[in-house]
């Protein structure tokens, strides 16, 4: 095996053994809309002289060698985000589409130092200019797809939180008379696109719902806190560059705030910032959840009314 796939393997390995529960910390809505804002302004305009896959398991479709070779010669002409997808264009007319899942970082060099560990894809710009995609877990997915095969991938997704469709009875129309925990419904993105695990506790936190509590007892007011919060949240998310609790650095390879502005999540055994609480950490439908007992009640509401924004 030469050096650099030994490093690579190390690498996943390491990230691997790190144990359970590391797939709820990848990135989420905004994370993705601050690679992509980067993209825009650093990587816009640019042509891709050389393609180099590092890692065949990086690329679903088409073939390795074929996503190598319509990649040179081609020019980046913007880039977009549906849900947790970025979206590189093409003058082609294709889209270069990454799912970055747990661990996946786009890095810009120069000015960022050059990477030498956890090497999936390398694209040699003009200008001297280089995109590394590093993923010390692996896990990054990408594709290059036509026109066709872009609307079909992103057919079976919900709608985006800022967009109009998703008004405030969107969710209680949907799913109001599910039987189901609010929780999972929130992390569907054939629900809603774009929402993950950390963003959801501190979701339902700021509506007060107990991430277990069924979506057909929810009133019509906690839908109503639960899109503001939503949105409030996302919105909280973009604005501080993503959250950082691992392994999320944006183009430059600089980390989030948001991570600052936490509330609840991975906050368990500390006191909750709205009430004399204690924050708990239990599982949801199998996901590490973190929430306050008495601010978020399982049987009804708690605390009367949703929390003062922290931001």
């Amino acid at each position: 095996m030469p050096p650099s796939s030994r490093a690579n393997h190390y690498e996943k390995t390491k990230i691997t053994r790190r144990g359970a529960g590391i797939n709820t910390r990848m990135p989420e809505l905004p994370e993705v809309e601050t690679i992509k804002e980067d993209l825009r302004e650093l990587v816009a305009g640019s042509e891709i002289g050389r393609a180099r896959v590092l890692d065949s398991s990086l690329v679903e479709q088409p073939s390795a060698e074929e996503f190598a070779s319509r990649l040179e010669g081609v020019s980046i002409t913007g880039a977009w985000r549906r849900a947790k997808h970025l979206i590189v264009e093409l003058d082609t007319g294709d889209s270069l589409v990454f799912q970055l899942k747990i661990g996946g970082q786009l890095l810009l060099v120069p000015p960022v130092e050059e990477p030498e560990t956890a090497l999936m894809l390398v694209l040699d710009l003009d200008g001297d200019g280089r995109l590394f995609l590093r993923d010390e877990t692996g896990f990054t997915r990408a594709r290059l797809l036509d026109a066709d095969e872009l609307e079909d991938r992103l057919s079976s997704l919900g709608p985006e939180p800022f967009e109009e469709e998703f008004d405030a009875g969107y969710l209680q129309r949907v799913i109001g008379s599910r039987r189901a925990q609010i929780k999972p419904l929130l992390l569907d993105q054939k629900v809603v696109s774009g929402i993950g695990n950390i963003y959801a506790d501190e979701i339902l936190y700021d509506a007060r719902l107990h991430p277990r509590r069924k979506a057909n007892t929810l009133s019509e007011g906690e839908w109503e806190a639960l899109h503001a919060a939503i949105r409030s949240n996302l919105a909280a998310g973009i604005e501080h560059r993503g959250t950082t609790v691992r392994l999320y650095k944006d183009v430059l390879d600089r980390p989030g705030a948001h991570q600052n502005y936490l509330r609840v999540f991975e906050k368990q055994g500390q006191p909750c910032p709205g009430c004399e609480g204690e924050v708990v950490r239990e599982k949801v439908s199998g996901r590490p959840s973190h929430f306050c007992p008495a601010c978020q009640r399982e049987d009804g509401p708690g605390g009367g009314g949703g929390l003062e924004s922290l931001w």
